[in-house]
């Protein structure tokens, strides 16, 4: 039995394209692959992978502050000590590869990969290269990117190792869904243009606020809006009928079928999405995302006219505006649509399964 193990986790822009690699092994490989997974019970991985059935290796560390702490004193001793947890783990289990997608929690199983002569795949989301990558990119094997432009933080030895196959989306978002059908399942007309506004689980509080400051000019429109709000943010306002408050979203892919323009962050799982889907979109990049990552994926996405960015600080008067000016031009948001496709790298998952098989000679 092959098996893997998979350091991918923190945030749903690690953890999904990592999963939907896996979910590509298992089925090239026929089920013949075993993966357990190393990450935090507290994260979106200890939620989630209980449900599918995979074992989590649980680890306390957590993310690198850059404030001098006690803790920050502290990490080394920590790493450390993760880096024997994953050791053990690799030779207990006889893990044959390690698949890291980038984050803190990624360098340990990293640095065990390498110490005990394992393979070690590494998963680059954005344009700019994580912390965590490249710590581990004179480590590893192959290095998966989503951008061409990743490689110019290479040197040309670990150059060599570059894959260039996209992010990763969910396989749920590559089943069509009708639009119709999406729309009325979230209890809106299907006659009207419809808008998705969302910020993550968070949510995304100047984009909210954005909204609740809109809100009667909205409730003029002859346009609607399925707004996800996120967990953080809660609001006492009377919504006009076609306003759809949601503090999440299940059904990604039925909320994108039903929109004609999406207005979120843009951070890269998001980005690669819309790709697929061929979505028109107004982005407003995280200002305190890591590396600025949010704000170079952005403006990808706008250079090649699939987009438009707008500044955390400026979306409240400008939301509105745009939307307008969006909404109505049939022309406008069928160019952005194509262009978003021509970013688009739907088989990536695929692809990166069909390398890691081809290294690994199974």
């Amino acid at each position: 039995m092959k098996k893997i193990l998979v350091a991918a986790g923190g945030t749903g822009g690690h953890f999904f394209p990592a999963l939907s690699v896996v979910d590509k092994l298992t089925e090239s490989l026929k089920g013949e692959i075993e993966f357990q997974f190393f990450g935090r019970k507290d994260k979106i991985e200890g939620r989630i992978l209980p449900e599918l059935g995979y074992k989590l290796n649980e680890t306390n560390l957590r993310g690198i502050s850059s404030a001098i702490s006690f803790d920050t004193l502290k990490l080394p001793f920590k790493m450390l000590s993760a880096v024997q947890q994953v050791k053990r783990i690799i030779k207990r289990d006889d893990i044959d590869a390690v698949l890291c997608a980038g984050a803190y929690l990624s360098i340990p199983p990293g640095i065990a990969a390498k110490l005990l002569g394992k393979k070690l795949f590494l998963m680059e989301a954005n344009i700019n290269l994580g912390k965590a990558n490249k710590f581990l990119a004179d480590r590893a094997d192959i290095i998966f990117t989503s951008f061409d432009e990743t490689k110019k933080y290479f040197n040309e030895k670990d150059g060599k190792k570059l894959r260039c196959f996209g992010n990763p989306v969910r396989s749920s978002m590559l089943v069509k869904k009708d639009r119709v059908e999406a729309i009325k399942s979230i209890g809106l007309s299907a006659e009207k243009k419809t808008i998705l506004i969302f910020g993550g689980s968070l949510g995304a509080q100047a984009i909210n606020e954005a909204i609740i400051n809109n809100i009667d000019e909205f409730a003029k429109a002859e346009y609607q809006i399925i707004w996800q709000s996120g967990n953080v943010h809660k609001f006492n306002i009377d919504l006009p009928e076609n306003v759809k408050l949601l503090e999440f979203i299940d059904d990604m892919a039925g909320a994108y079928a039903a929109a004609d323009l999406v207005v979120s962050r843009s951070g890269a799982t998001t980005t690669a999405e819309l790709s697929v889907l061929g979505k028109p979109s107004i982005l407003v990049p995280l200002p305190s995302a890591s590396n600025n990552e949010q704000l170079l994926n952005a403006k990808e996405m706008e250079k090649k006219g699939a987009a438009i960015v707008v500044d955390n600080s400026e979306i409240g008067e400008k939301l509105l505006p745009l939307i307008r000016q969006l909404i109505t031009n049939e022309n406008k948001l069928a160019e952005m649509s194509k262009a978003a496709l021509s970013l688009a790298k739907p088989m990536a998952s695929q692809d990166i399964a069909n390398e890691i098989i081809r290294v690994m000679k199974w």
